[in-house]
């Protein structure tokens, strides 16, 4: 009964790791496919992709809640958005990856 125990741990413990290793393989992958540089000026910006994948621009807006871009599903090439402008002042543009 004890092998029997310790067996199905062993097993559990693996296809936690297996599962756990899907997502990260996942992003990591998506990351690897686009490269993107971002802009922001006093209210608003832009995020630039160059590859393939899903993302979008979002603004970090201050004393207000963050404005986001279209959905981008980028075959190839490179994308321009311009995220919606801020009302009062722009932190930062960053680029969010499906």
């Amino acid at each position: 009964m004890r092998k029997r125990a310790a067996t199905i741990g062993a097993v559990l413990a693996s296809a936690t790791l297996l599962l756990g290793a899907t997502p990260a393989s996942a992003g990591t992958s998506g990351t690897l496919a686009l490269s993107c540089k971002t802009s922001a000026g006093s209210t608003g910006g832009w995020a630039e992709c160059t590859g393939s994948g899903k993302w979008r621009g979002k603004a970090v807006c201050d004393w207000e809640t963050d404005k986001y871009s279209e959905r981008v599903d980028q075959k190839s090439g490179t994308v321009r958005v311009y995220v919606p402008d801020c009302t009062f002042s722009i932190e930062k543009v960053v680029v969010e990856l499906f």
